[in-house]
């Protein structure tokens, strides 16, 4: 018996918590599933850096068609960075999440090193109640997130519907937003927060002195006045 392969069909695509079908035809290029898996969840800045991975962190080529990447019905697809380097409105910060922030990034980076850690929190709500601390691999001038970690912590999120809110990480002196921070987030949607902390979070824990944007529809980064223009804390 000849089995033939479906030429319209459904995937489903996982970007930062939240999982969506997409229609996929078995003859068409893995880029082009790719620039429309950009387009579903309405990503403006960055979209190169991204490609779809399979749930093992394999990455799917992009030159090859559906069919050859043997893509099937209903396989799950995450959409994120080929590396992570470094909503609208205010999100609502639970308590303890600034104070185990500034341990996390004094204990790995011992005031010698740069570190990142991500705020998240309900997908559905603009809550944030936990702190995420990656994998990473780090230097008094820049750190790397591992690949593995980021595969494993993609998949963490759309099992339990949850987001990344914000993005954190330390500079050894000022703070302010490299080029290497504006072109490598972890989230390239409208809204998201970056921060950045001087001094390798070594003095008060506190955002005050911080470094605070928000990323514009147009893909450009806008410095916040203050950490009170991002977060509200409860």
């Amino acid at each position: 018996m000849t089995v033939l392969a479906e030429k319209k069909f459904a995937v489903e695509i996982i970007y930062n918590g939240v999982t969506k079908p997409l229609q996929v035809e078995s003859e068409e290029r893995v880029a082009e599933v790719l620039r429309k898996a950009i387009a579903l969840f309405g990503i403006t800045q960055n979209a190169h850096l991204l490609s779809l991975f399979r749930q093992d962190g394999s990455v799917v080529p992009d030159e090859q068609t559906v069919e050859r990447a043997g893509l099937k019905p209903g396989e799950i697809l995450l959409l994120r960075p080929n590396a992570v380097r470094g909503g609208e409105g205010l999100l609502h910060l639970a308590e303890g999440v600034i104070a185990k922030t500034f341990g996390t990034l004094r204990k790995c980076g011992r005031g010698q090193c740069e570190c990142a850690v991500f705020w998240t929190g309900p997908a559905d709500a603009a809550v944030v109640d936990g702190v995420e601390h990656p994998i990473h691999k780090r230097s008094p001038f820049g750190y790397e997130v591992d690949d593995g970690w980021l595969t494993n912590f993609w998949k963490q999120l759309a099992a339990s519907s949850r987001s990344v809110r914000v993005q954190i990480h330390t500079h050894p002196g000022r703070a302010f937003h490299s080029a290497t921070d504006d072109e490598w987030p972890i989230v390239s949607q409208a809204g998201f927060i970056s921060i950045v902390i001087p001094n390798y979070a070594t003095g008060e824990p506190s955002l005050d002195g911080a470094w605070v944007g928000r990323l514009r529809k147009d893909g450009e980064w806008e410095r916040l006045p203050s950490f009170s223009d991002a977060v509200l804390l409860t």
